[in-house]
């Protein structure tokens, strides 16, 4: 057990982190150190079975001592998990840089994850080490979607990604947060090749899918506006919206997105502690399935393909596709294989053959249809 690699995981009793503790401490080469500043919570969420392999940790990402902090757990390999990321600095992970750590992070924040290559390549390059940014469901695996898929056209023109939660999914407060960050605020996306303006989670239209009842999507503003727009430049169109389970839900954020655009200055802070609560009213009239599905369209030879990869994960499994990329890189580096040295996003990082071998030990399925 002296050589395993000793994985810190910040906010790792929280709605990602505990799921990352436990998928990690359950497999072999890795010590797991479940940290934030309030370690004793982690009793709560996490069973005596994991709580006796891993280690718990006071860590205030706030102190001025953060690297120091950070250096006394003798990790190697840090995954931040302590969103909203909306907002967010980078203070962080230049202090797991300082400690001389690896660092990886599930951001979803659009400025957050486009600017981190920037911001932190030259510290990481420095320092020997490998920042990861934005490993979690958006870029990791709809850029993996697409890079498996990409193959099959000549031409790309078109990236639509709707993510669909099942109604039961329990909610984090940062989820809540980062999700009602945007509502109703102006944000540019990629249509019709020009950027145009659009608004988080308004105009909700309506979107179907294989083995899902039919949903309304609204935009959202996420990272694979930047990015995938940069990884693919043929494309003239690069969308993504998110649709919840119940329309009466998803036409309740459509109106807060209406009232911000119209200047109405809302308590978003008791809003989304309002949001959070409830929800859980009707999850008696959702469903535990949720969904996902990235469609392509564009040339093959010189003739119109579309192609539709679609995801259905059962049984509330849902909320772990977002930890599956950061499982898999520290799985990766307790294997002994190198993380790449500086500053990325996860695009390109991880294939979706990969994320397949996770998909079926959650009984998520997936497909892949002409449209």
């Amino acid at each position: 057990m002296d050589a395993a690699v000793r994985v810190l995981v910040l906010g790792g009793y929280g709605h990602f982190g505990a799921r990352i503790v436990r998928a990690l401490s359950d497999g072999p080469g890795i010590h797991v150190i479940a940290a934030g500043r309030h370690p004793d919570m982690a009793r709560t969420v996490l069973s005596p079975q994991v709580l006796a392999r891993i280690i718990c940790a006071r860590v205030d990402t706030r102190a001025q001592d953060l690297a120091a902090q950070l250096r006394a757990t003798g990790a190697q390999l840090v995954v931040h998990t302590a969103g909203p990321f909306q907002g967010q600095g980078y203070e962080v992970a230049h202090a797991c840089l300082q400690a001389g750590m690896h660092y990886i992070d599930l951001a979803d924040g659009r400025d957050f994850v486009r600017d981190f290559p920037a911001r932190l390549d030259a510290a990481a390059r420095a320092a020997g080490r490998s920042a990861i940014t934005g490993a979690s469901t958006l870029p990791a695996l709809s850029s993996a979607v697409v890079d498996a898929l990409r193959p099959q056209f000549t031409e790309l023109h078109e990236i639509a990604t709707v993510i669909a939660p099942a109604q039961a999914t329990p909610l984090g407060m940062a989820t809540v947060r980062a999700v009602l960050s945007y509502c109703g605020q102006p944000f540019q996306c990629w249509r019709d090749g020009r950027w145009q303006p659009t608004r988080g989670w308004a105009d909700p239209q309506p979107v179907r899918f294989a083995r899902l009842a039919p949903r309304l999507a609204s935009p959202c503003d996420v990272p694979d506006h930047d990015l995938l727009v940069q990884r693919y430049p043929g494309a003239r169109s690069v969308q993504f919206r998110a649709a919840l389970e119940l329309p009466f839900l998803q036409r309740c954020l459509a109106v807060i997105a209406s009232l911000r655009a119209g200047g109405v200055p809302l308590p978003m802070a008791a809003l989304a502690r309002v949001f959070a609560r409830a929800g859980r009213w009707f999850d008696r009239f959702g469903t535990d399935r949720g969904g996902m599905l990235v469609e392509l369209r564009g040339l093959r030879d010189g003739s119109d393909q579309a192609l539709r990869w679609e995801l259905t994960a059962p049984m509330l499994h849902g909320p772990e596709i977002p930890c599956f990329a950061a499982v898999l890189l520290a799985r990766r580096f307790a294997r002994g294989e190198a993380l790449p040295t500086g500053a990325h996003a996860c695009v390109g990082l991880i294939g979706l053959a990969e994320f397949e071998a996770e998909f079926a030990a959650w009984r998520i399925q997936t497909s892949v249809s002409a449209v």
